[in-house]
């Protein structure tokens, strides 16, 4: 589904009913009370993101750190169908049987999938739920049929944020300022508590707990991915840039496409060099337009053939990665090569890639960020000067610069 007619959906039907199903179990404190407790020893613990794949990886510290202190605990991951694959990139966190999808293609598929999702929930008897979503009423609506104890998510508290009624057992303040890993990590805190009613939490979140695995890959897989490249005439002593210039689903968030384009020419005046495009389908439109202007052999369009568990094999004989602000960096953070990451509308301090070897663009306009959490990140910016106002000279100075300290 379009994403505004999934804010349409989550406004007009969302509101009422939270409103509704507050006030059915007396402002959720009837299932509070009479559901399900969670254990200290919970026996089923459930996280529900999703949208954004890069999120998910940004939630990986808050899935460690159940793991590591519940490792008897049995855990379940619901997320839209399209985001699936990544999970194959953490092998052994969350068994594939537990990873339950909800299709956005259509309506239909999204209410089928839905009720399918509560059935097993419910099922399943959790105990601990995670709602990562930030402000969505759908998952809140979700969280609170799934009768766990134990219900933990963001709340505005005196924000002027998204009304999400009262179906959390514990209500965590979202945190504008902070990296959203270290919100989700927040979560934790408040676990061992009966519930969770106001916002004042008792431990700060250390940059040493907010981890990433780095995924290195097998033999096999390099040697596939070197083979891929050789097929397009890339020598051993080339160096290959990946790309990715844009999806069109968020414009908002896109670099200009002719900075992409000018900037993709003038890495290619070195003979050495290649250009890799990467991304989904949907990146299909905007890459072949930069294939047509561009019109070099060195330009390899491997857009929507490359699956995700191929990924870090590719970031492995890669120089670097080039890209808005997407998923893609967050995934190329389970890697070392380095990300050179175009932020406008929202902040690279709350949703910048984790890891090493970060080179992050961000104009600071006074008016950026203007997407976030609070306002369901929607716009009125018609015109993104945030990412206009980086020329392509400055992206390609970062081309040759070592890892910044």
């Amino acid at each position: 589904m379009h994403i505004e007619l999934m804010r349409v959906i989550d406004y007009w039907l969302g509101i009422p009913l939270c409103f509704l199903l507050s006030v059915a179990g007396a402002a959720g404190r009837a299932m509070r009370l009479t559901g399900r407790t969670a254990k200290d020893a919970p026996r089923k613990v459930m996280f529900i993101k999703l949208s954004e794949m890069g999120a998910i990886v940004l939630a990986y510290p808050l899935l460690a750190r159940v793991k590591k202190y519940r490792p008897e605990a049995e855990m379940f991951f619901i997320t839209f169908q399209r985001n699936r694959d990544i999970f194959c990139l953490f092998p052994g966190l969350i068994k594939e049987q537990n990873i339950l999808t909800i299709r956005d293609s259509g309506p239909a598929a999204f209410i089928i999938d839905t009720f399918r999702v509560i059935r097993r929930m419910r099922r399943e008897k959790i105990d601990i739920i995670f709602d990562l979503e930030f402000f969505s009423r759908f998952t809140a609506i979700l969280a609170y049929l799934s009768a766990a104890g134990k219900r933990i998510g963001f709340h505005r508290y005196n924000y002027e944020g998204l009304y999400r009624g009262n179906l959390f057992t514990h209500k965590v303040q979202y945190n504008p300022l902070f990296h959203i890993s270290k919100s989700y990590l927040s979560l934790w805190q408040v676990v061992q508590e009966r519930e969770k009613t106001s916002p004042e939490l008792g431990e700060k979140v250390e940059d040493k707990d907010i981890i990433l695995p780095e995924i290195i890959p097998a033999q096999n897989e390099l040697e596939k991915a070197k083979n891929t490249l050789k097929g397009f005439g890339v020598g051993q002593d080339s160096r290959v840039f990946l790309l990715n210039p844009g999806e069109g689903m968020l414009p908002l968030r896109e670099w200009p496409l002719e900075n992409f384009i000018s900037l993709a020419k003038k890495i290619l005046e070195d003979k050495k060099n290649y250009i890799v495009l990467i991304g989904t389908k949907e990146a299909a439109k905007k890459a072949g337009e930069l294939l047509k202007e561009v019109n070099s052999k060195q330009c390899i369009n491997l857009v929507d053939k490359t699956e995700i568990a191929e990924l870090p094999a590719l970031f492995s004989v890669s120089a670097g990665l080039i890209s808005n602000d997407c998923g893609l960096g967050h995934i190329a953070a389970l890697s070392k090569i380095k990300k050179i990451i175009i932020f406008g509308p929202e902040s690279p301090r709350v949703f910048g890639p984790l890891g090493v070897n970060n080179f992050i663009f961000y104009s600071e306009l006074a008016c950026s960020p203007c997407l976030s959490a609070l306002n369901h990140r929607k716009s009125s910016c018609r015109d993104n000067k945030c990412l206009k106002a980086i020329g392509w000279e400055t992206v390609y100075s970062s081309i040759n610069q070592q890892q910044p300290r």
